[in-house]
């Protein structure tokens, strides 16, 4: 592999690292840094190499894009898509859709891990039963809404899971 697109994946990874720190502190990934590691993307694989980068660089930022679909159905919240779009914008399609797939595998991991940690786990899962019961029956979409903030869930440290384990993919 080469320096140029080390330096992409490195890239990739500190805005991830950047974003779940202070998703896990302040539960919000910033417009300042997923904006600017777009822009910072697309003008580094335009550097690096062309116009096939630069074709690369899009197809990554609207590959992250498509996960606004996740922040529709209430699964994300739009900080977590932005990030998906700049890991995208800086590394490539293919890293953000390996990025994609082992951040939901490692989120799906971890949320069933805080539920068995917290003994909450049958509460939410009738909770969710019992939303998607009524979304069947009234065919009416509505985001699902957890009852209380200490059902918040940092998704910003999984999407940095999922761009290291995309890296140790591609990498090794």
């Amino acid at each position: 592999m080469g320096r140029k697109l080390l330096v992409l994946y490195l890239t990739a990874v500190l805005a991830a690292a950047c974003g779940a720190a202070t998703d896990l502190t302040r539960h919000k990934i910033y417009n300042k840094l997923t904006i600017s590691v777009m822009w910072a993307g697309i003008f580094m694989n335009l550097f690096f190499f062309g116009i096939g980068g630069l074709k690369n660089s899009l197809l990554g930022l609207g590959l992250g894009s498509l996960c606004i679909l996740l922040w529709i159905l209430g699964m994300l919240k739009a900080g977590d898509v932005k990030l998906y779009m700049a890991v995208g914008a800086a590394a490539g399609w293919k890293f953000c859709g390996y990025t994609v797939v082992f951040s939901i595998l490692i989120g799906g991991v971890c949320a069933a891990g805080q539920m068995v940690w917290k003994k909450s786990g049958r509460a939410s899962l009738r909770r969710v039963g019992i939303y998607l019961t009524n979304l069947l029956y009234t065919r009416q979409f509505h985001c699902y809404r957890p009852e209380s903030q200490d059902a918040y869930f940092s998704f910003g440290s999984c999407i940095f899971a999922g761009t290291l384990a995309a890296v140790w993919l591609l990498c090794f």
